[in-house]
């Protein structure tokens, strides 16, 4: 995400607002950490999303990439990953 994009992309809290807006179970963002193309760290867009998230009150799903999930399972995973790759 970049400020530059904001008529083709959301920035994280956008997409927190947006989950909150269509009254989502879950938000899972996509693609992030996927190409370095803006200046931010590549941790930046998930840890944003989540705590925006979690002021909201909305569960957020990061699944590690190539991760399968079952949606309709009560026990979600909420590991953070991503910090073992820092």
């Amino acid at each position: 995400y970049n400020e530059m994009w904001k008529e083709i992309h959301m920035m994280p809290e956008e997409t927190a607002q947006a989950g909150l807006d269509i009254k989502a179970k879950y938000i899972m963002p996509i693609h992030w950490g996927a190409f370095k193309l803006a200046m931010h760290a590549w941790t930046d867009p998930v840890a944003r999303l989540i705590t925006k998230a979690s002021e909201l009150n909305i569960p957020v799903l990061v699944p590690e990439i190539g991760e399968s999930i079952q949606l309709d399972r009560q026990n979600i995973p909420r590991v953070k990953w991503w910090n073992n790759y820092n």
